[in-house]
């Protein structure tokens, strides 16, 4: 993982007293006993990100970004049903068009009628990647709405549903069925 590996760099450059990835740090006199901390903690996170993260061989789930190019004796960990529907699948000449046209989730929700057992496992392999990006998505929204040009809202609550809305405004609608106010 590249973020483990920027890591065991930063870790080694703090270790030469090399600052450098902390630029206001390095503006300043550092002592030793910082030093030290920095280098601690960032072992801390590392340990902490391969605990939660722990590596994963990404080419084990090739299967599930395309279907269509794999050998099924080459997929691990699938059941003797989920190998079946697998070849089923990927000889599907209908389904390897509809394929082309969509994302990879839509394409296994589709095929979840035909092929329920594998496109269950693609989808449950697929679920936490979209689940972080709409976490990630509502964070980056709550940092801009509470900036500190904007500190001193109460709620967000209203805010964060626009910002996080997929459905578009119909602003002509909206101001087509409000009366404009007369000037006196």
């Amino acid at each position: 993982m590249a973020f483990n590996e920027k890591l065991t760099l930063w870790k080694t450059q703090v270790d030469q007293n090399k600052l450098t990835m902390f630029p206001r740090t390095a503006e300043r006199d550092v002592d030793a006993s910082l030093v030290s901390l920095i280098s601690e903690s960032i072992m801390l996170l590392k340990d902490k990100m391969m605990k939660y993260f722990p590596s994963i061989n990404v080419e084990d789930y090739d299967w599930v970004r395309n279907p269509f190019s794999v050998s099924v004796n080459e997929v691990i960990g699938l059941t003797f049903v989920e190998e079946d529907n697998l070849i089923s699948l990927k000889n599907d000449r209908t389904l390897k068009l509809k394929f082309k046209e969509m994302t990879v989730n839509k394409f296994w929700i589709y095929a979840q009628a035909e092929f329920p057992e594998i496109s269950i496992k693609a989808i449950t392999i697929l679920l936490p990647f979209s689940t972080s990006y709409l976490c990630e998505q509502g964070f980056s929204a709550v940092t801009t709405i509470k900036s500190k040009k904007r500190e001193r809202l109460q709620s967000v609550e209203e805010e964060l549903r626009v910002a996080l809305s997929t459905v578009r405004p119909r602003i002509k609608h909206l101001c087509s069925t409000r009366q404009a106010q007369i000037s006196h």
